[in-house]
Order: C-alpha cells, then sequence, then structure tokens
C-alpha cells in the first residue's frame, strides 16, 4: 500500500500504523513513546533541532532533486535555500578559548553533494521509484510503515537504497539492522520480487576528503533472519498495545541519547505531579509523528 491518503483514512478508522522509528524509540524507554507517539509532544523551542537531522533530511531533498532531474546545479540550490537558514556557527572552545570551525554548513554540504554526484554520475541502473511511503499489514489491524529512499533495478534482482549522513562513518551497524530489514520486507511486498539493499553513505567530518566520505554498501538478509526480525517486530508492537491498554508508561532512566538529554527529561525530574501538566503547557506543543516523513 502506498497511498498517504487512505492509509490517513484507515488510521482515522482505529487502525494502527508503526514505523521503525516509533518501536525503536518504545525499545529504549516506553515513557518517552507515551510522551512522544500518545500525546505528541514536541519541544516547542526549535532552536535545539538537531543539525545533523535537519541536514540529513535536506540532503534527502537534494537527491531526490538530482535522480528526478540529474541537474546539478537545481540539486545544489535545493539544499542552500532549505539548509542555509539553519546552518551550524563557530563556536570558542572552552579548554583553549579558541574559535571552532561549524561541522554543519552549507558550504560542507554543497560540496559533498557535488562531490556525490561526481561521483556517482555514470550509475546507469534503472530507478524504479523515488521517495516511497509504503505500509503493509503484519497482523489484524496494524501496519507497518517506511518511505523507501530509491529503488533500483541491480543486475541480479531490485535493489532497495537508503541514503544515510552521517558522523558515524565506519561504525554503522547494517546487519542486524531493523529499519533495513523493515524496508526489504516492504519493497517485496511492493513488488513480489526478491530485494537486496545498498547503503548509500555520505559522512560528516571535517577531517576527510569529501572522497573519503562516501561509501556505497551492499548488503541483504536470509529467510530466517527475516523471520526472527518480523516474529520480533510483531511481538514489540504486541508489548506497546498492552502498554496502551493498561495506560502505564515505565520509565527506563535513558535520559542521554547521542550525548544530548532526552527531550522529556524536564518532565521525568519533577520533584511533584502537581506542575506536571502546567509544565507540558509552557514547553512543549503537539506535532505528531508522521511515519511517511522523510528520515
Amino acid at each position: 500500500m502506498t497511498d498517504p491518503g487512505v492509509l490517513q483514512t484507515l488510521r482515522d478508522s482505529g487502525v494502527t500504523i508503526y514505523d521503525n522509528s516509533m518501536i525503536s524509540l518504545f525499545l529504549r524507554c516506553p515513557r518517552a513513546f507515551y510522551l512522544r507517539h500518545q500525546r505528541g509532544l514536541v519541544p516547542a523551542d526549535k532552536t535545539g533541532d538537531s543539525l545533523a537531522l535537519l541536514m540529513g533530511l535536506y540532503v534527502h531533498k537534494a537527491l531526490e532533486e538530482w535522480y528526478t532531474n540529474r541537474d546539478d546545479t537545481k540539486a545544489i540550490k535545493v539544499f542552500s535555500e532549505l539548509f542555509g537558514p539553519h546552518e551550524g556557527q563557530p563556536t570558542i572552545s572552552t579548554k583553549t578559548g579558541k574559535e571552532l570551525s561549524a561541522t554543519y554548513t552549507v558550504l560542507f554540504g554543497c560540496s559533498l553533494l557535488s562531490a556525490y554526484f561526481e561521483k556517482y554520475r555514470d550509475d546507469n541502473r534503472k530507478i524504479v521509484t523515488l521517495e516511497t511511503p509504503l505500509a503493509e499489514e503484519i497482523s489484524p489491524e496494524v501496519y507497518l510503515a517506511g518511505r523507501i529512499d530509491k529503488i533500483v533495478q541491480g543486475p541480479r534482482c531490485l535493489v532497495f537504497v537508503d541514503y544515510k549522513t552521517t558522523k558515524y562513518i565506519n561504525d554503522f551497524q547494517i546487519n542486524p539492522n531493523p529499519q533495513f530489514m523493515t524496508y526489504k520486507h516492504l519493497t517485496q511486498q511492493l513488488t513480489g520480487e526478491p530485494v537486496s539493499g545498498e547503503l548509500d553513505l555520505l559522512g560528516v567530518s571535517k577531517t576527510k576528503t569529501t572522497h573519503e566520505l562516501l561509501r556505497r554498501e551492499p548488503f541483504d538478509y536470509s529467510e530466517w533472519q527475516m523471520e526472527n526480525w518480523i516474529q520480533s517486530t510483531r511481538e514489540h508492537i504486541n508489548n506497546i498495545n498492552r502498554y496502551i491498554d493498561r495506560n502505564i508508561w515505565p520509565q527506563t532512566w535513558k535520559c542521554t541519547q547521542y550525548y544530548k538529554d532526552c527531550f522529556y527529561r524536564p518532565l521525568c525530574t519533577l520533584p511533584s505531579p502537581d506542575a506536571y501538566e502546567r509544565l507540558i503547557e509552557t514547553k512543549y506543543v503537539e506535532d505528531y509523528w508522521d511515519p511517511f516523513q522523510l528520515d
């Protein structure tokens, strides 16, 4: 199923839709899952938005433009205009007092994209789809959703491609990877054909050249691995639904993720419940997660 309008209708009728981000957050902390996905809360102050996530989002947009029209200038313009208002600024080192250059800048992003276009310009694999939202029923009235960056025709089978803009160039875990297993399942359900995967990595670093930061890595999973994945996914979703029915959301006290405080730490550190809803009103706004958005 690929029509977001149909999927929204399903959601409105009570059908449950999950994606890998939602399941991963639940596994990390059920209380954070409740606040993010049951109440739809995000910080009202957007100045803390992750530059890494924003750069990744706008690199996706630029690549979609480039693979559609193969026009370097237009793709670079898309990235520059979207990321420009958010780019990182120099900071002062607390240890040395010297100015430190920013990593996430328009200049770096444009250089990375230009190197990408040059490196992969001769990739002549047929593009089947770009930025395709998918969802399939994996148990009664429960759908698993995802957005596939690109599907191409490989020499042996169809290949789903996932772009990753990351600092963790050499430490990205591919096997196992529940997000990629989700994409394999959804793509096979869409096409009715066996598919494999490809990580299209665009690294972020101030110390490496742009050509060192670009890498494509093919991968695949066996039928047995996929059976284990879908069994685990169904069980995790069953656990989420049990928590929803009981309306009990335990904390796991994992307050720091990727060296940043959890968005909901202020709520978990209140000494009494009296100010709980008032704090929500002052620090958070409603913005429910869309499983079909770029990620």
